[in-house]
């Protein structure tokens, strides 16, 4: 079990950055919600800062992905056998920041009990599915628990907030955008496995198919 906990604590490290954007985001954005919130037309703002911050978020994970033979250097190699959580841990980082972008709702309409709500919500999902998971799975049983609580906490926050603080998020982009970085870490993979290449080579086309993200998204702005 301490070995487990050691891989799975030494992997978590590596979904970092994609944490320390969210937190940072978290601590400028909101009092950047409130300062708009009384200005006109308030949650048109909102929406285009998400839909903006699920663009970072989907380049974030794809970086890390792509170059995560770079990355694991980070840990050491007897931990990298649990490299498998690390996309998992991303998405669920992306899906927490996600929340933090919907929890202004019920901030601004002091409903801060349905959030509290919301939060309780996520703290029984994450222990139902860890006494679930992990003695079945181990430490993937916990990184799938961490996807689902908070993709589960975010699914409750947009339909909650869209009773009593309704904004129009542009929810086919927030689609667009996930799987077209989940679709280029795909492609990367069958690459990877389909042809006997350096490891030089991987990061060249690995940083092609960065770019192609690049492009796509600026073209799709």
């Amino acid at each position: 079990a301490m070995t487990q906990l050691g891989i799975y604590g030494a992997c978590y490290k590596l979904s970092i950055i994609m944490t320390l954007f969210i937190q940072t985001f978290n601590y400028a954005a909101e009092p950047f919600f409130f300062n708009h919130s009384t200005k006109e037309n308030p949650q048109r703002v909102y929406s285009q800062v998400m839909h903006y911050f699920v663009i970072i978020c989907a380049f974030i994970f794809l970086s890390v992905m792509l170059y995560i033979d770079i990355v694991k250097r980070f840990i050491g190699p007897d931990f990298r056998s649990g490299l498998g959580v690390v996309p998992i841990l991303l998405m669920a980082n992306l899906c927490l920041g996600v929340y933090y972008n919907l929890a202004i709702w019920y901030k601004l309409t002091a409903k801060t009990k349905l959030g509290a709500w919301v939060a309780v919500f996520g703290a029984v999902v994450t222990l139902i599915f860890n006494f679930w998971l992990i003695p079945v799975m181990g430490y993937m049983g916990a990184a799938w628990a961490t996807l689902i609580c908070y993709a589960s906490m975010m699914i409750l926050s947009y339909y909650v907030g869209q009773k009593h603080y309704p904004v129009k998020y542009d929810i086919k982009s927030f689609f667009y955008y996930i799987s077209l970085a989940l679709l280029l870490w795909v492609s990367s993979i069958y690459i990877r496995h389909q042809l006997v290449l350096s490891e030089k080579m991987i990061l060249v086309i690995n940083t092609m198919l960065l770019f192609l993200f690049i492009i796509i998204a600026g073209a799709s702005e």
